[in-house]
């Protein structure tokens, strides 16, 4: 039952994405990273190093998708600023993994939950802005 409970929910996460706006793939990684993160803590508590280790890749590679997503040609201080922070998060969890600790982990998660409660407050008129703003970039890459 489980199982088939997993294989729904991916397919339903990837279908999710494949019809989302680049602002809704952006708050889909933020919340997938949260709730990952709340696994690997879980999974520290019950010295369940497998599920840890599944959780921390996991949860790296969420990070890089979200550094993979920073256009750093629009505002490129604020894309800096934003990729280091996400190079921040990934050496904290690199340090909670070596020290087995949880305090890095909750860092990890007080440092993103601002981010995308923020996120979530974006206008639709902002949104659109924004995609035409892409949109013009694309069609006049300089």
């Amino acid at each position: 039952m489980r199982a088939n409970l997993r294989k729904y929910q991916t397919v339903s996460n990837e279908s999710s994405l494949v019809a989302a706006d680049p602002h809704r793939v952006i708050l889909m990684l933020m919340q997938g990273l949260i709730d990952t993160l709340a696994v690997a803590k879980g999974c520290f508590e019950r010295k369940d190093f497998e599920g840890k280790a599944k959780a921390f890749n996991k949860a790296i590679g969420i990070i890089g998708g979200l550094q993979d997503g920073i256009d750093r040609k629009v505002n490129p201080e604020i894309g800096d600023n934003f990729y280091e922070l996400y190079d921040y998060m990934l050496r904290r969890l690199g340090e909670a993994s070596k020290e087995e600790t949880i305090a890095s982990i909750d860092e990890v998660v007080n440092l993103i939950t601002p981010i995308k409660e923020a996120w979530e407050t974006i206008s639709q008129e902002d949104k659109m802005k924004a995609q035409a703003m892409r949109a013009q970039m694309q069609a006049n890459p300089s």
